[in-house]
């Protein structure tokens, strides 16, 4: 059987699918590009905005032209919350039971009946077992966490996805392992709520993870998806300062910085006590990247709230800020609030965002001229090679060496919009990946 993905979302979905993927060739199966002709489809799906969910709809549908004669499956948050039926699919499943999907798609194509299971999301309590052994990545993504019991106002995601559970701390220092010794040197670590990890034991924690893989032979980064400010502690900074391989780049969601704001979207954390949690890190990790959200237009927000909020933004000098126009979430609190952001004045408030972030990452990066850093090449395109930084900073450097996954020591010298141009000055010798089934 060939079977295609199209995966939409977050790192959590494209580690499902290339665990997924993996699970299909230990079957027999054949993994090929999206588009191409095959036997069966599967579209991975995400619900987290209203835009993403109709995209994933709209991928659903590409995906029933494309095989037309084959099996298509959605699986993942939009199939877990919709309400409404996927007429274009032969199999659909939600966010339970995933590793069951290279079986139930033999099944559809050999009895040609249509399938569904979809669990209750309150009921997926268990972590389900995932162990990935290869990857397509330079960086292999790891998922360690999933669920969310915040039940922020605005997100779909802790009805998608249903309450934290975690894996194993040991199977996820033997799945990392694992990984290191096929030659991967970064390891990023990924969950719907990664601080989180372990907290329904009450045995293990993220900090306790990030000590035992620490000391693996090989490992040389480790990189932290998003964190809640709530997770900053002086113990904690205190314990990840310590680390060998932590890369200094913290992904701190902020959300608002007006505290009327946050409370309103039930966020667990006020303005100051965010900007503490940023000193904490910043005086244990000079010069870390702090990059964050921030959603623009929230039901209520005044002009002195979001100028708050602004203000806020700029105190704290991030490396980079994603920005998000508030879109209302069926299924959501925040969907029924009251008092609106008019959408001229989102839209006004979002480019003002936008341009202090570009204005903040430059100022950033600029820290960084005629300094030399190390960077793990990923991708080249006309000569020109990128990767990135322990601080995640994009570099591109000329060579005519194939780069790949290679470590290289790279003068920095120069600025563009989307990172830092340089001088190569020496690279390691290739390691030779070996990726096993």
């Amino acid at each position: 059987m060939r079977v295609a993905f199209y995966t939409l979302g977050c790192k959590v979905n494209f580690y499902e699918s290339e665990v997924l993927g993996q699970a299909f060739l230990e079957r027999g199966h054949q993994i090929v590009p999206f588009g191409d002709a095959c036997d069966g489809v599967i579209v991975h799906s995400c619900a987290v905005t209203e835009e993403s969910a109709r995209k994933s709809r709209q991928i659903l549908r590409r995906a029933r032209r494309l095989c037309s004669e084959g099996a298509v499956a959605v699986l993942g948050c939009l199939s877990q919350v919709s309400d409404r039926d996927f007429p274009e699919a032969d199999l659909i499943l939600g966010n339970g039971e995933k590793m069951s999907l290279p079986q139930r798609m033999e099944d559809c194509l050999k009895s040609k009946k249509r399938f569904r299971k979809v669990l209750p999301a309150h009921t997926l309590t268990v972590f389900e077992p995932m162990i990935l052994r290869s990857g397509t990545h330079t960086r292999a993504f790891v998922k360690i966490q999933d669920g969310c019991n915040n039940f922020c106002s605005y997100c779909i995601i802790p009805y998608a996805r249903g309450p934290i559970r975690s894996k194993e701390i040991g199977q996820a220092v033997a799945e990392i392992q694992g990984l290191v010794e096929i030659g991967y040197s970064e390891i990023v670590l990924t969950g719907i709520h990664l601080d989180s990890y372990g907290r329904e034991h009450g045995r293990f924690d993220l900090c306790d993870l990030l000590e035992r893989i620490d000391g693996i032979a090989g490992l040389r980064r480790v990189r932290l998806g998003s964190l809640e400010p709530v997770f900053v502690t002086k113990e904690r900074v205190e314990r990840l300062r310590r680390l060998r391989c932590l890369c200094p780049h913290f992904h701190l969601s902020l959300q608002s910085g007006c505290t009327q704001t946050l409370r309103r979207m039930n966020r667990r954390y006020t303005g100051p006590e965010y900007e503490a949690c940023g000193a904490l890190i910043r005086n244990a990790f000079p010069n870390a990247a702090l990059t964050t959200d921030m959603i623009v237009g929230f039901p209520g927000e005044t002009e002195k709230e979001f100028e708050d909020s602004f203000a806020l933004a700029q105190r704290m000098n991030f490396a980079k800020i994603h920005v998000f126009p508030f879109s209302a979430r069926q299924g959501t609190r925040a969907c029924a609030f009251p008092d609106p952001v008019p959408p001229e004045v989102r839209r006004a408030r979002v480019r003002r965002l936008l341009a202090l972030s570009a204005k903040s990452e430059a100022n950033y990066l600029s820290s960084f001229r005629n300094t030399a850093a190390e960077v793990l090449f990923e991708t080249e395109k006309n000569g020109l090679w990128t990767g990135f930084t322990e601080y995640y900073v994009p570099v591109w450097v000329r060579s005519e060496t194939d780069l790949t996954g290679r470590f290289g020591t790279v003068l920095l010298s120069g600025q563009n919009p989307n990172g830092m141009t340089g001088t190569l000055l020496s690279v390691e010798s290739s390691k030779e990946r070996t990726f096993v089934l």
